[in-house]
């Protein structure tokens, strides 16, 4: 809810009355008026309305005393409350407060103010006069210690929003920057299944600034040669990249090292030698072998911790893509011996009919069995791309989509679908969960690229 908080002035007298009248502690403002000063108080102002307001007063040099915090009751649980509190503890440091008192007389503000603001009791006192909860004649006196309070604050609240963003499901704890990673082109997807498929150097360069422009952080990246046929020559991916570079140099170009095709790691890793402005950011390292329905991808271990080590001694950070439990296994393998180490980046592939189910169970499973400091992302192959990767977004991961995984819009495959639409697509769902998208400089950051 978008709020403001203001000064108060004389001219809120009756919103004031208003406000308190709801919760019966109009009698204490009523009582105290001639000795209340407008300029110890603040609203909050809600479309130009007044909704609610807090004040204190001095007691002496050091000691201020709180008075008056109430919204309207269907504010509450806006933080409009915590605002007004923050907002006269602020002031009340600036003027040289050293103690706060506080007087509640419920169990919810009591726990309120030491949760929140770790106020400790010091004493029990009789009202002066009837007030809020008429069935109580005894108020709790709070004590805070303002300066311990305020130098501590920021510790405070970091070491709170740590612990949410461990402990809390989203989006009591903030959801991360969304990463989109865009395979743009891949072994299978021809001219003849899709035009919308880049296949040429000059036409994956062009949809790579494309899908960035619209909002990809990363761009999962095949080469083709002239017939248009997945190839691993590094002389391809040089001008890929270097041409991606040239005009998009934040976007991180992830290369793929696929065993689709029966290469030997030396042409697999060709492409882990390119330099300058060539050299990719990330490859890919599928963690197992697998069968797809046009053949099998093959990735013994002795070849798959080959290529990590290629990988760790240029300085290239391995996506490492998992298509089932087993493969988790081999990553913690890989980083129990430092083959892999520090931030890892995970993409989880669901749907292939000899691998993992595209299920939220399976991802559940998978995603939460990943060893510590993990950023992951979810793929669905075909029609399962949108499914997981929604489950994805919600669950606080991240995403990898386009025409690699599904050259098709809708589920009964009556629209083809670009590398932009499904970007798109993606970018309408993060909005309505007012999740971020990640900039490319900020997924540098994330990954530790």
């Amino acid at each position: 809810m978008n709020f403001i908080i203001k000064q108060a002035t004389v001219s809120n007298r009756k919103d004031f009355l208003k406000i308190l009248q709801c919760w019966n502690m109009q009698n204490g403002f009523l009582h105290d008026e001639t000795e209340l000063d407008y300029s110890n108080f603040f609203i909050a102002e809600v479309n130009n309305q007044v909704v609610g307001m807090a004040g204190f007063m001095p007691i002496d040099g050091e000691r201020y005393r709180t008075r008056l915090l109430a919204v309207y009751p269907e504010f509450r649980g806006t933080e409009i409350g915590k605002a007004l509190q923050d907002r006269r503890l602020e002031e009340m440091y600036k003027r040289g407060a050293k103690i706060v008192e506080t007087s509640v007389d419920n169990l919810e503000m009591k726990h309120w103010y030491k949760k929140h603001y770790g106020y400790t009791e010091i004493y029990k006192t009789k009202k002066e006069y009837e007030i809020s909860f008429i069935d109580v004649d005894v108020v709790d006196v709070l004590y805070l210690n303002l300066i311990e309070y305020m130098k501590n604050k920021i510790a405070f609240d970091s070491k709170k929003l740590r612990y949410m963003e461990k402990y809390e499901p989203h989006p009591l704890s903030p959801y991360p920057p969304l990463i989109i990673n865009v395979a743009l082109t891949g072994v299978i997807p021809t001219k003849t299944l899709t035009k919308y498929i880049p296949i040429s150097v000059n036409e994956i360069i062009e949809e790579a600034i494309n899908v960035y422009d619209a909002g990809a952080s990363i761009v999962h990246l095949h080469a083709k040669d002239e017939n248009g046929k997945a190839c691993s020559d590094a002389k391809y991916y040089e001008k890929i990249i270097s041409g991606i570079k040239k005009e998009r140099p934040e976007l991180i170009c992830c290369a793929t090292t696929s065993g689709r095709d029966g290469q030997s790691v030396e042409q697999r890793a060709e492409v882990l030698s390119l330099t300058g402005n060539a050299k990719p950011d990330m490859a890919s390292l599928t963690l197992g072998s697998l069968n797809f329905l046009s053949g099998a991808s093959i990735n013994s271990i002795d070849t798959v911790t080959e290529l990590a080590y290629i990988m760790k001694e240029k300085g290239i950070k391995p996506e490492l893509e998992i298509f089932d439990t087993g493969m988790v296994n081999l990553a913690q393998y890989l980083e129990r011996h430092n083959i892999i180490n520090g931030k890892k980046y995970f993409n989880i592939l669901l749907g292939n009919l000899n691998t993992a189910g595209a299920t939220i169970k399976d991802l559940s499973h998978i995603y939460t069995s990943l060893p510590d400091n993990s950023i992951w992302a979810a793929a669905g192959l075909g029609h399962f791309q949108l499914p997981m990767n929604m489950a994805s977004i919600v669950a606080g991961g991240h995403v990898r989509v386009g025409l690699e995984d599904n050259i098709y819009y809708d589920l009964n495959k009556t629209k083809l679908a670009t590398n932009i639409t499904l970007v798109n697509r993606i970018k309408k769902i993060a909005n309505e969960l007012e999740r971020p998208i990640s900039t490319a400089q900020k997924t540098r950051e994330i990954l530790g690229i």
